[in-house]
């Protein structure tokens, strides 16, 4: 533990009201400066789209303010991607005086990982899912039946959005899982002797948080299965680091 003098309530809610301050400065700094590429934004999101666009189709905008509240969603969205690890290193900053040794050196890594994965999670979104996703929903148009996709600004920018978000949480699961092992709340033995009902949980909550659509619930969970067995590779080798560490847990 740190030899430093114990620090009051009031000092610990100062700092961190002012670290707060600073991850809001950061986050209104990144929106100013990503507004200006608003359309370049807008333009990135409907990039999977782009092959059904070129077939002659168009977003469109129904209410007088919906493209421009669609400009601010978007930039929104950036400058929260754009923040979010200035917002880990601030609380990395706050909970390090008060964490041990290991604990330091498993959350180091730890916040490193999750903004990784979480940008990954999100790329996979937009350049893998996305574009088959649309596919499939277009594919219920018929010839028979006077059906025709016309697709709305603001419900296709939400719809990337949260797709993108939930894969971003999605691709977390091996944050997750190395930190419960590392802080001794979950064995490796349970790990891998329960892969049979992890992967119904993760099936399942594929199911409920993706759109109503098997393609997205396996482009979910499909990956965080294999991302759930290079968890389990990933601890088994650093497991003897781990052992060697334990006596200085402590220090």
């Amino acid at each position: 533990m740190s030899v430093d003098q114990p620090k009051t309530i009031y000092v610990h809610l100062t700092e961190l009201r002012n670290r707060l301050v600073k991850v809001a400065l950061c986050f209104v700094v990144f929106f100013i400066a990503c507004y200006e590429f608003s359309i370049k934004l807008q333009n990135i999101f409907i990039q999977p789209l782009s092959p059904i666009l070129k077939q002659g189709r168009s977003l469109v905008y129904t209410s007088l303010p919906e493209a421009f509240f669609s400009e601010i969603n978007v930039t929104l969205f950036a400058s929260l991607l754009l923040t979010f690890p200035f917002f880990l290193i601030q609380a990395w900053l706050f909970l390090r005086p008060g964490l041990f040794k290991a604990e330091r050196q498993v959350l180091r890594g730890v916040m490193v990982c999750i903004p990784a994965l979480f940008y990954i999670g999100v790329a996979f979104a937009q350049l893998v899912v996305l574009p088959r996703a649309f596919s499939f929903f277009i594919g219920f148009e018929h010839k028979d039946l006077p059906l025709y996709f016309l697709p709305k600004l603001s419900d296709y920018i939400s719809f990337c959005q949260r797709l993108m978000f939930v894969f971003g949480l999605g691709f977390e699961l091996p944050v997750i899982l190395f930190t419960l092992v590392s802080f001794g709340l979950l064995s490796l033995q349970k790990l891998k002797s329960s892969w049979r009902i992890v992967i119904f949980v993760l099936c399942a909550i594929s199911a409920v948080i993706t759109p109503p659509d098997a393609l997205s619930m396996m482009a979910l969970a499909i990956p965080m299965i294999v991302l759930y067995g290079v968890t389990i590779l990933v601890i088994q080798c650093s497991q003897p680091t781990t052992k060697n560490h334990k006596d200085s847990y402590y220090a």
